[in-house]
Order: structure tokens, then sequence, then C-alpha cells
């Protein structure tokens, strides 16, 4: 039997409750990657408007599984149902920011200055103004190429993702009172590194439908690096400063062991010498080796109450030793789904890697 869901429904611009609602049908999405959307049906309420905030918890708890803001409402009057369409709560940042050069002791703190930034035009109503904290500190460094440009600060928070393994977690809600005394409710975020480990072997009983992409045995990705010095003229014989190679386990190596795939594939970064500020060869290889892109994805689904995953552990970011078949690969929750048709939990692993710098330009 899957979970029993009821939904809470919050003013867009008053945050007061509407209601609590049971939910008769429900898909739940969770994506790191992606501004994914998740869909809740209940019976018909005319009061329910788009913009709307909701939160998803499980009858008689107080654990928030999910928070969002609502995009769509359709309604069918033959069966007086209606269907909720919500975006997680960090769609209210699907919009752009400036980027430029930037580095510091907590990426944290620079993402909740960037969004203080963002919402300044309305930080008094703005419901992202009223319980954001951020609880790890993780170094960083950002190197645009193209100067000062714009991204869309979703991608930026992917990036991070990728990079820190930094998540945007709604927490629990908090309870404010207006001028008139009426209490109002708003998400309480925590923008943080995510450092919980689970281990996963699938000859577990209660984790089934496994499928296993693993591309470092094919030739469609970069595992050798030439920095190059951008001032060379001859094609043949070009001025390779430095060299690295990304091994079978996701880590980068100055020198070629029997620990990296063979035939190597080469990817080539030119270095400007007259640059001030250039990055450090080791931060460039760790960028463009080892954060580009997940070498591997790992999808199975888990029982819902079976006594190897607790669901108060599949969080967005969470690190992972999996064993399939023998092979241990090093992964991060980046997905998870979890929808009333089954009892399941589905999720959605890829590789774990970690860089300190961020190449950035508008054409990655």
């Amino acid at each position: 039997m899957s979970l029993a869901l009821d939904i809470t429904v919050f003013d867009s611009a008053k945050l007061v409750i509407k209601g609590t609602y049971k939910l008769f049908s429900y898909d739940i999405q969770m994506d790191a990657l992606s501004n994914a959307t998740s869909s809740f049906t209940i019976d018909k309420n005319t009061n329910i408007t788009t913009g709307d905030y909701v939160a998803v918890r499980p009858n008689n708890s107080t654990t928030l599984m999910y928070y969002g803001q609502i995009i769509t409402v359709d309604v069918d009057d033959s069966s007086n149902l209606m269907t909720l369409s919500a975006n997680y709560i960090w769609n209210l940042l699907n919009g752009d920011i400036i980027v430029g050069s930037k580095s510091g002791n907590s990426y944290e703190a620079h993402i909740l200055k960037l969004i203080n930034n963002y919402i300044n035009s309305n930080a008094g109503t703005n419901i992202l103004n009223k319980g954001l904290t951020n609880s790890t500190n993780t170094a960083f460094q950002v190197t645009s190429s193209d100067g000062i440009s714009t991204s869309n600060f979703i991608d930026y928070l992917v990036r991070g993702f990728k990079l820190h393994n930094t998540v945007f977690e709604v927490t629990g809600i908090g309870q404010g009172t207006s001028e008139n005394g009426v209490p109002f409710y708003y998400p309480k975020i925590d923008f943080h590194q995510v450092k919980d480990t689970w281990n996963f072997k699938n000859d577990v009983y209660d984790f089934n439908n496994w499928v296993v992409s693993d591309s470092r045995n094919l030739r469609n990705y970069n595992n050798e690096l030439w920095i190059v010095d951008q001032a060379g003229t001859n094609m043949e014989s070009p001025t390779v400063l430095s060299r690295y190679w990304l091994t079978k386990d996701g880590s980068i190596s100055k020198s070629l062991t029997d620990n990296v795939a063979k035939p190597t594939q080469v990817q080539v970064y030119l270095f400007d010498k007259t640059a001030t500020d250039n990055p450090t060869y080791d931060s460039i290889a760790q960028s463009n080796l080892s954060a580009n892109a997940y070498s591997h994805s790992i999808q199975f689904s888990a029982q819902i109450g079976n006594n190897f995953l607790p669901l108060e552990k599949v969080k967005l970011g969470l690190q992972s030793n999996i064993y399939y078949d023998n092979t241990h690969y090093k992964s991060v929750l980046t997905a998870y789904s979890i929808d009333s048709s089954s009892e399941v939990v589905n999720l959605t692993f890829g590789n774990l890697r970690f860089g300190r710098n961020d190449l950035f330009s508008t054409t990655n």
C-alpha cells in the first residue's frame, strides 16, 4: 500500500493556510539536476490558485516530504477533482543572475548573498527572505572566461551541486505573525553540503529493478587533459604546459597509471600565460576532467518501509557506496520519486565528484 499523504496549501501573498487536504493521488519528483514538476490530486477547491505554496506530509506526521509552488491547476468537473502541478521551491529562482570570477571560504554564504540580491526589490514580502540559512561552509572558486556574464540561477545551483554536493533543502515550516496578529507560515530553507553516506548492494531483496550505465569503458568521454600554451603556433608540436589523467575511480592523476582507461581520449585547454587571474593547473584539471559530467548512472527502486534504507534518509546529495555485481561505485543521489501507484521510492544515482573551481563560460 502506498503512503497516505496530506497536502497543506498556503496563500501566495499572505502565507496563511488555505487548508489541508487528503491526496487521492500524487507523483513527487525530486531532482538536483533539473527543475522537475510534481503533481497532486485533491477534491475540487476554487480557493486554490496558481502561485500558492504547498507542503506535503504523511498523515498524522510532521515529517515534510515536499514543499513547492503551484504552477498549474487542472479541474475535472465530472469527478469534482483537481490536479495541482508544482515545482520545488527553488523555482522562485528561475531567472537570471550576474556571474563573474569569485572565490571564498563559503560557497553556501555566496549563494545566500546571491539570493538576497535576487529578491532585493521585494525582500519584505518574498518567502525566501523568511527562513534562509546555511549550516556548512565550503571553499569555492568561480573563474569566468567571459568576464561578467549571466546565468539562470537554477542552472548555477546545479553547477554547485555537481562541484560541491550542495543542496537547497526545506527543513521545516516556520511561523510568524503579521501586523494585525494573523499567523503566517514559511519554509525553513537550509543551503548546505550533504555529507551523509549510505551503503547499497544489489543482492538486497528490497532493492529491485536495477539499471546500471557505466561509461568508463566507452570512448565517449575525455580522460586525458593537455594544458597548452595558447600562444603556440605549431599545431604539430604544441607547447604542452601540463598533462593530467582521469582514473577509473574518478580521481585526477598527474601520471599515466594502470588505473587510467586506455586508449585515452584527449581534451585540450588553451592557457593564456599573459593573463593575471589564471586558475591553477590543478583546478583546471579538476574542473575539466572530473566535474563536467557523471560517468555512471544507477537506478533502482526500494520498498518503502524496508529495513535497509529509512525513508527519512532519502535526500538529494546522499553520498553512497554502491556495490553492484562486485563493482564498487562511489555515487551521489541526484534524483528520486514517489508516487501513489506503487509502494516504492525510485532512486537515481550519479558519479560522485567534487571540485573547488568552477570554470564558467556561457558555452558550458
